[in-house]
Formats: C-alpha cells, structure tokens, sequence
C-alpha cells in the first residue's frame, strides 16, 4: 500500500502555526534580553552611586571640630534647584590612614609623619564642561590654612563620578534643615542624609536615578527619628 503524503493544505497549516511558534519565541528572547541588559544599565547606575554615597559618607564619619583657626567646622550649602540640587559640603575629617600613605612608602614611617592626618575637605558638582574633573569632585587639603587663604588648584580636584550631577544633603539637629552653618552653630549635626543622583542614557533616552543613604555622625549621642 502506497503511503499517504501530506496535503497542500496540512503544509499550509503546519508552516502557519511553526511561524507563529517561532514568531513569538523570537519576541519572547527579545524582551528577555532587553530586561537583562535595563538590568546591567539600572546595577552600573547603582554602583556609581554606591561609591560615590561611599566617599561622602568616609569623609562625615570622620568629621571633627578642632577650634583651630583653619575650621569653621561643617559648612553644607543648599544650591540648584528641587529638580537637581547641587549643594556643596566643606568640612574638616580625620583621614582613614595616614595621608600621603602608599606602598612605595610604607615602610618609611618618617615621610608619613610630615603630613597631617586632619584634611579639609569639600565636596561640590563640577558643571564647567572644560574642567578636568566633572561631576561630583572633591577637593582633599593636607595643608590646613585660613579660609582667606585657601585657593582651588585643579590638579587638587579630585573627580568622584562624573555621572553624578546631582548633591542634596539633610542636616539633622532638632530638626532636618536643608543647610548647615558650623560657624554659627558650633556644632556638628546628628546625622545627614545624602542624596546623589545619577545620570545614563538608555536607548538614546537619559535616565535620571536618586539614591540615597544616611550617616550618623560619631560625635551625636543621639540618634534622630526616621522621616516617613
């Protein structure tokens, strides 16, 4: 008995529902792709941020008032606008290590010695496209001099992250401020609370994400109540 092929119309039917089957695989891996690579973009955008929260943060936790003539305690301006603050923190820290702390003179502890540990430092949003260092940048001071002394070098500018191109910072005393002044408060705030947000471009479109985080300050004996 001879064998019974397949009709036009089987053919027909058959390549239909393969091309269906195949059609909707292709979107399905598509869209998968796309959720895997928004998810690489969102996790950059985190890790920027996450360092740059990180250096900030290093820098308050060591804030101190040393009643020398050179600190004026933590000076934390409020700048730009609600859509993109650009605020700016000056303040005096102690290092983590010693400064001028490298492998090359580890084990010349003579060298180290000539530098203080105490730093002035500032943190501020570099706008000017013709600098070297953009974005957020902070100026780090061995040599601790009078405000009316002090000049910015750029070769002193040290860039953090250039996709950061927003700063908010929030004092917490009695109450959370938008601006702190050490040298009418000789003091220093409980807790601030640090805001960076992060510039991408997603399919030619530019993201902005914000990301915040919360340093308790060592010198506050007390800690503030959560914002809602």
């Amino acid at each position: 008995m001879k064998p019974k092929g397949f009709t036009l119309l089987e053919l027909l039917v058959a390549m239909a529902i393969f091309s269906v089957v195949l059609s909707a695989s292709y979107a399905l891996f598509a869209a998968t792709r796309g959720a895997a690579r928004r998810a690489e973009f969102k996790a950059e955008l985190f890790q920027t941020a996450r360092a740059a929260l990180r250096a900030v943060e290093e820098d308050l936790r060591g804030a101190v008032m040393t009643g020398s003539a050179f600190d004026t305690g933590l000076i934390g301006t409020h700048g730009g606008s609600a859509k993109l603050p650009l605020d700016r923190l000056e303040l005096v820290t102690v290092s983590g290590r010693p400064s001028g702390f490298t492998v090359k003179n580890y084990d010349r502890p003579e060298e180290l010695a000539q530098r203080s540990d105490v730093v002035q430092v500032r943190t501020w949003i570099e706008e000017d496209a013709s600098r070297k260092a953009r974005g957020l940048v902070r100026e780090r001071r061995y040599d601790l001099l009078p405000i009316s002394a002090r000049t910015t070098r750029e070769e002193d500018v040290e860039e953090l992250a250039r996709e950061v191109v927003g700063l908010d910072l929030r004092y917490y005393d009695t109450e959370w401020r938008d601006s702190w002044d050490g040298m009418q408060n000789r003091r220093m705030p409980k807790a601030v609370e640090v805001t960076v947000h992060v510039r991408g471009v997603w399919n030619d479109e530019e993201i902005l994400e914000t990301f915040t985080s919360r340093v308790y300050l060592p010198v506050a004996a007390e800690t503030p109540e959560r914002r809602e």
